[in-house]
Formats: C-alpha cells, structure tokens, sequence
C-alpha cells in the first residue's frame, strides 16, 4: 500500500493487462508478442515457429497475417512443426522458412499450399 492505494498490476490469465487505468497499448502489444513467436514475415521470407515457447509443445494457430499477402495455419507437436498452410491472397512469390529449412514458392491468388516440416509440399 502507497499513499493509501492498494498496489495492483500484472495480467489477468487472459493476458489483459491488471493495471488501472485499463492501458489498452499494453493488450494490443501482448496480442503481437504472442503472434510474433508464432510467425514473423520480415526481410521478405516467413518464418514459421521462430520462438515457440517451451510451455506449447502442441498447439495450432490460425489467421496469421504474413507480409505479401499470406494467411498462415501452423500445427504442431512436440515442439516441431507438422504442417503449414499458406494460403496466398495477391498471387506474390515468397520464401518460407522453418528452422534451417528454408524454400521459395510461386504462388497463385486464392490457392492453399500445405507443406510438411522439410517445407514440401503435402
């Protein structure tokens, strides 16, 4: 207690910031941290699972945004990836990356492509 205020802060489970006043930058930046250990498109190449935390060894992710217009679904299991789907909105070229693996794919507009953990084609 400080000045007769009871100290409060942290996060709430669902990662909104426990702080008052509510900081809304605060939510948004937890929501892009968590995406960015998902997926990271920078330099034109995505890379899929750059920072899985230890704490996820299974999970699935879908939605993701990449740069050159790719939505992204990535599974995996045991901390290694199982499967990705790039699903190319604007038809770009783009190199995809997992690990030390890393390819370059022509893509279509509206076509998925599923690629494995050696990122070929499934």
């Amino acid at each position: 207690m400080r000045d007769g205020v009871k100290a409060v802060g942290g996060s709430y489970d669902n990662l909104f910031d426990a702080c008052p006043p509510f900081q809304i930058d605060a939510n948004f930046g937890d929501t892009a941290v968590v995406a960015e250990m998902l997926l990271q498109s920078h330099n034109g190449s995505i890379r899929l699972l750059p920072a899985l935390p230890d704490a996820w060894p299974e999970g699935r992710v879908a939605g993701l945004r990449a740069r050159g217009g790719f939505e992204v679904v990535t599974v995996w299991k045991q901390r290694q990836l199982v499967e990705a789907v790039l699903h190319s909105n604007q038809g770009n070229r783009c190199r995809v990356a997992y690990g030390s693996v890393s390819e370059m794919i022509d893509t279509a507009a509206g076509k998925d492509y599923r690629l494995d953990a050696r990122l070929e084609p499934r």
